[in-house]
Protein backbone atom coordinates (compact mmCIF):
# COMPACT_ATOMS: atom_id res chain seq x y z
CA UNK A 1 0.00 0.00 0.00
CA UNK A 2 1.57 3.23 -0.52
CA UNK A 3 -0.75 6.54 0.51
CA UNK A 4 -0.72 9.65 -1.47
CA UNK A 5 -3.05 11.25 0.87
CA UNK A 6 -4.56 10.92 4.41
CA UNK A 7 -7.26 12.55 6.11
CA UNK A 8 -6.86 13.40 9.97
CA UNK A 9 -9.00 14.06 12.73
CA UNK A 10 -7.99 16.42 15.52
CA UNK A 11 -7.86 13.50 18.37
CA UNK A 12 -3.99 13.28 18.24
CA UNK A 13 -1.41 15.42 17.80
CA UNK A 14 0.95 15.39 14.88
CA UNK A 15 4.50 16.50 14.33
CA UNK A 16 6.20 16.85 10.78
CA UNK A 17 9.67 15.81 12.31
CA UNK A 18 11.46 17.79 9.41
CA UNK A 19 10.02 21.09 10.29
CA UNK A 20 10.20 20.52 13.97
CA UNK A 21 6.32 21.29 13.54
CA UNK A 22 3.91 20.20 16.28
CA UNK A 23 -0.13 20.53 16.14
CA UNK A 24 -3.54 19.91 17.31
CA UNK A 25 -6.28 19.73 14.58
CA UNK A 26 -7.42 18.27 11.55
CA UNK A 27 -5.20 17.50 9.06
CA UNK A 28 -3.86 16.29 6.05
CA UNK A 29 -0.93 14.03 4.95
CA UNK A 30 1.00 14.17 1.82
CA UNK A 31 3.18 11.62 0.06
CA UNK A 32 6.68 13.37 -0.08
CA UNK A 33 9.97 12.51 -1.06
CA UNK A 34 11.71 13.63 1.65
CA UNK A 35 10.01 11.88 4.84
CA UNK A 36 10.53 8.78 2.52
CA UNK A 37 14.00 9.09 2.50
CA UNK A 38 14.43 9.43 5.60
CA UNK A 39 13.12 6.10 5.90
CA UNK A 40 9.66 6.83 7.45
CA UNK A 41 6.06 6.46 6.23
CA UNK A 42 5.45 7.89 2.90
CA UNK A 43 2.64 10.13 4.29
CA UNK A 44 4.57 11.28 7.51
CA UNK A 45 4.28 14.64 6.79
CA UNK A 46 0.78 16.81 7.31
CA UNK A 47 -0.61 20.24 7.50
CA UNK A 48 -3.24 21.36 9.71
CA UNK A 49 -6.84 22.49 7.64
CA UNK A 50 -9.99 24.10 8.47
CA UNK A 51 -11.26 22.67 4.99
CA UNK A 52 -13.67 19.59 7.20
CA UNK A 53 -14.39 19.21 10.30
CA UNK A 54 -16.12 15.57 10.43
CA UNK A 55 -15.86 12.35 8.15
CA UNK A 56 -18.36 13.96 5.36
CA UNK A 57 -16.35 17.03 4.99
CA UNK A 58 -13.10 15.11 5.00
CA UNK A 59 -14.42 12.96 2.04
CA UNK A 60 -15.51 15.87 0.08
CA UNK A 61 -11.87 17.56 0.28
CA UNK A 62 -11.02 14.09 -0.92
CA UNK A 63 -13.16 14.54 -3.54
CA UNK A 64 -12.01 17.95 -4.59
CA UNK A 65 -8.42 17.42 -4.15
CA UNK A 66 -8.07 13.84 -6.29
CA UNK A 67 -10.67 15.85 -8.56
CA UNK A 68 -13.03 12.98 -8.51
CA UNK A 69 -15.89 12.91 -10.71
CA UNK A 70 -19.46 10.75 -10.86
CA UNK A 71 -19.97 10.34 -14.40
CA UNK A 72 -23.12 11.20 -16.31
CA UNK A 73 -24.90 8.17 -15.99
CA UNK A 74 -23.26 6.08 -13.34
CA UNK A 75 -24.95 3.09 -11.86
CA UNK A 76 -26.36 5.03 -8.83
CA UNK A 77 -28.83 2.76 -7.91
CA UNK A 78 -26.34 -0.20 -6.98
CA UNK A 79 -25.96 2.27 -3.73
CA UNK A 80 -29.82 2.56 -2.91
CA UNK A 81 -31.32 1.45 -0.11
CA UNK A 82 -34.46 -1.64 -0.67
Amino acid sequence: MFRLRRYNGKNHEHTNHIENVTFHDFHIHFATERYQELGTREDAYADPTDRYDDFDGAFLCLRDDANLAVPHGAQRDMFAEG
